[in-house]
């Protein structure tokens, strides 16, 4: 009697080794649809892996595991890999031997890599498989190695989101409820339900609506376009949330596209567009994944907030809202959770909103990894931004589209400020200019800075921003500087640059101390932003305090040459020529950490190094911590409710989700220095809770000073 070997078993039932195997590659090969590699027949490849991935379950020693004898070790996924090794197809060796644990390096020093894996790993009797599956070789082209491994990661994409789906499914016993999302059509119809009276009406509204609306008409005809990389160059106020969202809808029904993903780079300015397009697609098709995403907003037990809680898993939501850091670190790492998702954007229209906000330091990793979308995953890409960061030269061969043809008139038409050098200043001199004005806004480069200028401040209707306030604290500020902004009543704020990108905010004045060029841009779209202002009365002055910070000492540089050489901040001619100076820096500044030749030359003597690159590449250079600020009954009853899992050893990432809107981000130095003098104290690793509550205010966030009472940055 041949007894059929098992996967799977839940409480009624048995899922066999070959029907898992067969409904994993089934996934797998949909899910690959949107690739297109030369001369591979890419779904059949991952249909291939698919069939191989779990072949090591086939082992006597694995069956005695799963009918009871739970404490036994067994390497199930390796024989997999040496199949696939076996009939030359490494792509999918990678993805089968990392299906569980992440995609190991091809080889290294510690003996954990794939070559040594395959070669030396003794392990148990598989050859079962063959009575029951075939594995077919599908040919692999040669490829080039960076190629090679982002679609090593792309393959691993498909193959454990199929592996996990069809698991959950059998064990769940079909009752987790995925998808059921309104279509990209759906979705279509209601923006265009949404804008309509903006069409209709065309000789009665004000100019600014006039030329908005221009844009979002020339976003809609552009949406007609094949797929490619597109620009939507449009100054600040020009509309261009709704308007980008508006082109990608249309442009996704045109080319028969899946979902649209926005690529925001701050977190703090996610929750505003989130909210506009939940509002237009209804809040059940809009997904925002980002730290906070899943904060606790009192819907945590409903069907919408358990549908996202899914959807961060593997993106199959219509509408994603995600961070540059969420997007381009997945695509580098080798981690099964941060991996699952990637097959579900190929065949999206991705949104880079603010794209010159990519940090230099990762420029060529995330130009080089668009490309690659660009090329084999049937992606649209829109740049889009008032300061476009001439990244022509790195996109080669694909041609840039321009949407908004006559830009250079649109930002003539909406000059709204005036930028002014306003040169060297004392702290006293520039608060002098600034509390003779009844409402600003200063915009500084360090959190240092911010708290000193702001106790410098007059008191009355003074207000502060930054990252070291938590986000359920900026939002009341925020709130409050609105209504005062309204209300016409006295209101000077003084910011870091977290203000500049996004914030729908209108003063009559801004102060911003020198930057890079498209910081003091940014700061002026925050000066006389509807226009109602006379242009000549609006200024955004640029003042030089005595120090520079060292990572901005390049980018105020630039700037002060560029303001030299075209005598003005804000042309298109300036802004192309600040780019292009800063772009023009040495390789190394652009990709210190060689991640690009990585795989053509390896990587500290590591060849395809996929789990190193995983460790080494950071959108932001420093890493931080968390500290979580107790500040009310909520946040603390959820870290006494964390503390609880964690003596028990459960689970606690759904806690950390909802406590992050009470807390900020810390550098190590930061964070062990409050740890040892036991101003906070460790709940789990790189997790601190404030103790000394004194040091942190609704109104200035954390007040951190060293012995001396000096702030430390």
């Amino acid at each position: 009697m041949n007894i059929k070997k098992v996967a799977h078993i839940n409480k009624l039932q048995e899922q066999t080794i070959q029907e898992h195997l067969e409904n994993v590659a089934k996934l797998a090969s949909g899910f690959c649809k949107n690739y297109k590699i030369k001369d591979l027949d890419v779904q059949d490849y991952a249909y291939q892996a698919g069939m191989a991935h779990d072949i090591g379950k086939y082992s006597d020693v694995f069956q005695q595991k799963i009918r009871g004898k739970h404490e036994i070790m067994t390497d199930h996924s390796t024989a997999g890999a040496k199949e696939m090794q076996k009939r030359r197809m490494p792509a999918g060796a990678f993805a089968v031997a990392g299906h569980h644990g992440g995609i190991p390096n091809g080889w290294d020093t510690t003996g954990s890599n794939l070559i040594q894996r395959i070669k030396n790993r003794e392990i148990e009797e598989y050859s079962g498989y063959e009575n029951e599956i075939r594995i077919k070789p599908v040919q692999e082209p040669a490829l080039e190695p960076f190629e090679e491994g982002f679609f090593t990661r792309m393959l691993f994409s498909a193959l454990v989101d199929g592996d996990f789906l069809d698991t959950e499914d059998f064990m769940e016993q079909g009752n987790v409820e995925r998808g059921g999302y309104e279509s990209i059509d759906v979705l279509y119809k209601k923006i265009t339900e949404y804008i309509k009276p903006w069409r209709k009406v065309k000789d009665k509204i004000p100019e600014l609506n006039k030329i908005r609306t221009g844009i979002l008409e020339q976003c809609l005809s552009a949406g007609n376009g094949q797929r490619g990389c597109y620009s939507l160059t449009v100054p600040t106020g020009g509309g261009k949330t709704i308007s980008s969202l508006a082109f990608a809808l249309k442009h996704a029904v045109q080319n028969g596209m899946e979902r649209i993903i926005y690529v925001i780079p701050y977190t703090s300015i996610i929750e505003q567009n989130v909210e506009v397009f939940k509002k237009i697609l209804g809040e059940r098709n809009v997904l925002a994944h980002y730290g906070n995403s899943l904060m606790d907003s009192g819907k945590q037990d409903n069907e919408i907030y358990e549908k996202h809680k899914l959807s961060t898993e593997n993106w199959d939501a219509p509408v994603i809202v995600t961070t540059n850091v969420q997007f381009f670190e997945s695509l580098y790492s080798n981690k099964v959770s941060k991996c699952r998702k990637l097959h579900n954007i190929a065949g999206s229209v991705i949104i880079f909103d603010e794209v010159q906000m990519i940090p230099l330091h990762a420029m060529i990793p995330c130009v080089k990894a668009l490309q690659m979308l660009l090329k084999s995953y049937q992606v649209s890409a829109v740049l889009c931004t008032a300061t476009q960061p001439a990244l022509e030269r790195w996109l080669k061969p694909y041609f840039v589209k321009e949407i908004c043809h006559n830009y250079t008139e649109i930002f003539q038409k909406l000059e709204r400020t005036h930028i002014k050098k306003m040169g060297n200043v004392t702290e006293e001199d520039l608060l002098q200019k600034v509390n003779e004005k009844g409402q600003v806004l200063i915009i500084v480069n360090t959190k240092a800075e911010a708290h000193k200028l702001y106790d410098m401040l007059e008191e009355e209707g003074r207000y502060h921003l930054s990252t070291y306030m938590a986000p359920v604290d900026r939002k009341k500020i925020l709130d409050i500087i609105h209504e005062k902004l309204a209300k016409g009543e006295t209101c000077r704020v003084v910011s870091t640059s977290l203000i500049e990108a996004g914030v729908d905010i209108d003063f009559p004045a801004v102060f911003r101390e020198n930057a890079g060029l498209d910081s003091i841009i940014q700061a002026a779209g925050r000066c006389n932003r509807e226009g109602k202002r006379k242009t000549e009365d609006s200024i955004v002055w640029v003042f030089d305090l005595e120090k520079v910070p060292r990572m901005l000492e390049k980018n105020v540089a630039i700037t002060r040459e560029t303001v030299e050489k075209y005598n003005v901040y804000d042309s298109p001619g300036a802004i192309k020529y600040y780019f292009k100076t800063l772009q023009s820096l040495d390789k190394q500044q652009l990709d210190p950490c060689n991640i690009v030749e990585s795989f053509e030359k390896g990587l500290d003597g590591i060849k395809m190094p996929f789990k190193r690159i995983a460790e080494i590449f950071h959108m932001i250079e420093s890493d931080t911590k968390m500290l979580i600020i107790p500040s009310d009954t909520k946040a603390c009853h959820l870290v006494e409710k964390m503390q609880y899992k964690i003596d028990n050893r459960e689970n606690f990432k759904g806690i950390i989700q909802k406590l992050g809107i009470y807390s900020i981000n810390l550098y190590e130095n930061e964070y062990q220095n409050l740890l040892q003098e036991g101003s906070s104290y460790e709940i789990a690793d790189g997790i601190a809770v404030l103790q000394n509550l004194q040091m942190y205010s609704e109104d200035k966030g954390l007040v951190y000073k060293n012995a001396d009472g000096a702030m430390i940055v």
